[in-house]
Formats: structure tokens, sequence, C-alpha cells
């Protein structure tokens, strides 16, 4: 006969099963629950350009289905504009100022990684046409800046063991190559098409340097072969140091100044009548782009200051922007400008994405050629000719500076702006409205 003691030990061994049971069942629910929802992981890519830095925190399905991190199945957490002007705005380049200059913006895309993740988490910094400037003219200032930034990345706690790799600056050639596959994913054209002849041209616009990058299997020179998703890509890519939007307009200042023949007073045809814009002959030629190409002005020392007096005037400007395209020379079978071979004509059915500062130039001439954004904010300019764009931009560059309403800072060089990248679109690569 059972007595109290033995019910005792029956009921504490039912509460024992009882409780294995539950603890079995949150462990298959669990379990159940990852599979749905896996782990994520996370990387923070810094682009270090030259007029600012942004850092970029991405996120993917750690699973990695299929064997791939799929990029399709990436995610922009966020975006996180790093105050300050581009990292060679940091004079002295200590890890303590390194970590000033990014402290504010790296906090803010660190507090979006979940604590768990955060030391998988992969960072990168790539610097482009501005750092590759700047190791041309001052390579120990580049070196300690890179080595300052890598022991402030490796303080952070993230995923940081190949430094080398892991904060460098870029080659041109990878910029480029770079954005063809981005865009060209974003586009579907690369996993799921898989037809290297139907994938978009990538032009590339900054402030030091521009890209552009298409599928060409016959290009001789300047022609890398990628195997992408088991696919062979043959991609003509080049890079022009010194012919982003800033470079360039320095380079056309500079032989604006050369020109004038000692006279701080010059006009300027791509500013607007009405507008004046000063710089010292420092800021002018602080940079090897402008620099080496006219000779020194006895008369003038770093701290002269020109008055670039606007006029307004599109043709003198259409034809003075020209000249830094020069089409003569070409020592190849073909060239773009500059004697850089480029297979030409480019084939119409290659279709062209423009991006980065592209985008900023052409999305405020949108509204003079009676063009809307899409529901992504991007514009479709398939629908537009050379000539209305030549038409709108004629309007920009010749309307006085006094009847524009409310005008931003980046206002008086849309002139310019638009004026050089049309210029560079139809001139320099020689495209047609097919493309």
């Amino acid at each position: 006969m059972l007595g109290p003691v033995h019910f005792k030990f029956i009921f504490l061994i039912s509460i024992l099963i009882f409780m294995v049971s539950i603890t079995g069942l949150i462990i298959l629910i669990t379990i159940w629950h990852m599979k749905l929802t896996p782990f994520k992981d996370y990387a923070l890519v810094v682009d270090a350009g030259s007029t600012h830095s942004k850092i970029f925190l991405y996120t993917w399905p750690a699973d990695k289905s299929d064997g791939l991190g799929l990029t399709s199945r990436i995610t922009q957490v966020k975006a996180c504009d790093v105050d300050g002007g581009p990292i060679t705005s940091i004079e002295d380049p200590t890890v303590t100022n390194t970590q000033q200059y990014f402290q504010s913006a790296m906090s803010d895309c660190i507090s979006k990684i979940p604590l768990t993740r955060k030391s998988r988490t992969f960072i990168f910094l790539g610097g482009t046409a501005g750092l590759r400037l700047f190791e041309m003219q001052n390579p120990i200032y580049t070196n300690n800046l890179l080595n300052s930034t890598r022991t402030y990345f490796n303080s952070l706690g993230v995923h940081f063991t190949v430094p080398e790799y892991q904060v460098r600056i870029i080659s041109g050639s990878e910029e480029g190559l770079s954005g063809w596959i981005s865009t060209n994913i974003l586009m579907d054209e690369l996993l799921k098409n898989n037809k290297p002849l139907e994938t978009y041209g990538v032009s590339d616009m900054g402030g030091a340097s521009t890209q552009i990058s298409f599928v060409s299997p016959n290009a001789i020179n300047d022609r890398f072969n990628m195997n992408l998703f088991n696919t062979e890509y043959d991609i003509y890519s080049h890079s022009y140091l010194c012919y982003g939007t800033e470079q360039l307009r320095l380079i056309y200042l500079g032989q604006l100044v050369n020109n004038a023949n000692g006279s701080l007073l010059i006009n300027e045809p791509c500013l607007q009548n009405g507008y004046v814009q000063n710089l010292t002959y420092d800021k002018l030629f602080s940079t090897p782009c402008a620099r080496d190409q006219y000779a020194p002005l006895p008369s003038l020392n770093k701290s002269s200051i020109f008055s670039f007096i606007g006029s307004g005037d599109f043709s003198l400007c259409s034809d003075t922007v020209k000249e830094h395209l020069n089409k003569t020379g070409c020592t190849s079978t073909t060239c773009s400008f500059d004697n850089v071979y480029q297979p030409v004509p480019i084939p119409t059915s290659t279709k062209f994405i423009a991006i980065s500062a592209w985008y900023t130039t052409f999305s405020s001439l949108a509204p003079n050629i009676s063009l809307s954004p899409n529901k992504d904010g991007n514009y479709d300019f398939n629908s537009v000719n050379f000539s209305q764009i030549k038409t709108a931009i004629s309007s920009i560059c010749n309307q006085p500076w006094s009847d524009i309403p409310e005008p931003n800072k980046y206002r008086p060089f849309l002139c310019f702006n638009s004026m050089y990248h049309w210029t560079l679109l139809e001139h320099g690569f020689s495209m047609r409205d097919e493309n």
C-alpha cells in the first residue's frame, strides 16, 4: 500500500517530467523560430570621398542560402553622414583626432547593430580619388591617416582582422567595377538575367574622378574579365582622375586665371550674371589637378584673391568646358578624350545608368525639362534627347542670378556642373540619345 511519502515522491517526479517537457517545448519553439527568422550579419562600409565621408550599415541573413550571401537579400539599415568634410580635413591625423572625426556618425550606425552580432560585424573603409590625390602630394600624411583610422577601427569591438585590406585607398578601376557590379545587381541583371550584353553601362561622377564601365568583349585596353554567378563578363572600365566635378572646375578656373595675365578680376561665363565667387590662389591651386597644368604666376602669392564675375554666357561656357575634353591626338584605335582608349562607338543597345553626382546635377535639371521622379525618386531620361538637355542648360546659364528665388548653396554652380556633365556624356564619352 502506498503511503504519503510515496505520493510526495510521485508528485515530485510528475513535476520534474512536466518541467522537462516544458523546457523541451521551449527549445523546439526556439529552434523553429530561428529557422523562420535566422540570425542576421552586419557590415559597416565607410565611403571616404573627396568632398565628404559617409558610413553605410548593411545587413543580410546569416544562413547564406544556397551557400551564398545573396546580394539581392542585402538591406541597407542606415546611412550616417560624417560631419566636417572629407577625411583629409583631419589636419593632424592622430588616433584621437580621427576618433573625433568619426565618433558621432559611427556611434549612430553602430547603435543599430544588436550587441550579440557586433563582434561579427565587418568594417571597411575605401578611400577614393580624393585620397589618391592626397597620396600623390603627401604620402606621409596619407599613410599616417590610414594607420590612425586602422587603430581607431580596431577599438570599436567589430570584426577587424585584416587592417591593411579593410582600410585602404582603392584604385580607380576597382571603384568603376564596384559601381558596375552594384548597379547591375540592383537592376537584377546579374543573378537573375546572366546575359552580358543586356547589362547596363554605368558612369559614376565624384568630386575628384569620374568612371565609365560597360560590357565590351572586344576592348583592347582597360578590359577586365570577371566571373559573376557562373557567367563571364568582359568589362571596359576606366577612371579619369581629376575629372570629377570639383577638380575639373578648379582646372577650368585655373585656365581663366592663366588667360587673365595676372588680373584678379576675371570674367566667368559659367557663373550666372550677377553672381561673384571669390577664391584664394592657395585654394584654387591646392591639388595637383589644377596646379600641375599651369605655370606659377610670379606676381601673385597664396593669399591673393580672385574674383570670378559671372557673365552667364552659355556659348562661351560650352566652348571653354569643351577645351578640357581634347578629342585630338588619339594614338589608339579609338579614344574618348585626352588620348584615353575607349571602344567607340558605344553600341546603341547599351543603356547607361548614371550615379552619384550625375544624379545631383540632372535631378536639379529635370524640372527644366518637365521630368518628374518615379516612385523611387529616380529620373528616367529615356524620353529625353541631348537637344532638350542643351536647351535646359542654356536657360539656366543665361538666367540672371537676381531672377532665382531662394537659391541653395549648390545653385550657383548648376550652370557649370550641368554643362560639364552634358559635354562629357555627348562629346567626351561619345554617347548618343539611345544610350
